[in-house]
C-alpha cells in the first residue's frame, strides 16, 4: 500500500477524527475536550494527512523544538488499523526528521494506548512516565 504525508486541508475532519479516536481516553481520565478544542490545539501544529490509494486514512501531527521532533499525534481512522500503516508512517516522520537534521523524536502516549506496543516495535524507549502517559524518545543517527 503507498503511503504519503500531505498537508492537512481540512483541520477540522482532522480534529475529529482525533476526537473519536481518543474519546474512550478522555472519558477514562475525565478530559473534557471536543472538536474545537482539538482544533485549536492543533492549529499550531505541522499538520498531514496520511494518504493511501483509497484516500486520507488517517493524519500525524508534528512540531519541531531545537535538536527534537515531537511527534504529537498519529490517528488512523478505525477502518485502517491494523493494516502495518502505524509502522511505515513513523519511518516517514523518522526520515522528514532526519532531513531536517533533528537528534531525536519525541511523544507522549496515553500508557494504556495499544501505540506503545507500536513505539516500543519502532525503537522507542520510555524515558519517563507520570500517571497518565508514558513519555519516549528515539534517537536518531
Amino acid at each position: 500500500m503507498n503511503l504519503q504525508l500531505c498537508e492537512s486541508k481540512d483541520l477540522a475532519a482532522s480534529a475529529q477524527l482525533s476526537l473519536t479516536n481518543m474519546q474512550p481516553y478522555y472519558d477514562m481520565y475525565g478530559v473534557e475536550w471536543g472538536v474545537a478544542d482539538i482544533h485549536r490545539a492543533i492549529s499550531e501544529l505541522l499538520n498531514y494527512d496520511i494518504v493511501s490509494d483509497h484516500g486520507i486514512v488517517g493524519a500525524v501531527r508534528l512540531s519541531f523544538d531545537g535538536a527534537g521532533c515531537q511527534l504529537r499525534d498519529i490517528q488512523i481512522a478505525d477502518p485502517n488499523k491494523g493494516k502495518g500503516f502505524g509502522a511505515k508512517i513513523i519511518g516517514m516522520i523518522r526520515e522528514l526528521a532526519v532531513k531536517r537534521g533533528m537528534e531525536r523524536i519525541e511523544l507522549k502516549v496515553f500508557q494504556r494506548s495499544p501505540a506503545v506496543h507500536l513505539y516500543l516495535r519502532c525503537g522507542f524507549v520510555q524515558t519517563e512516565a507520570d500517571e497518565r502517559f508514558f513519555f519516549m524518545r528515539l534517537n536518531l543517527p
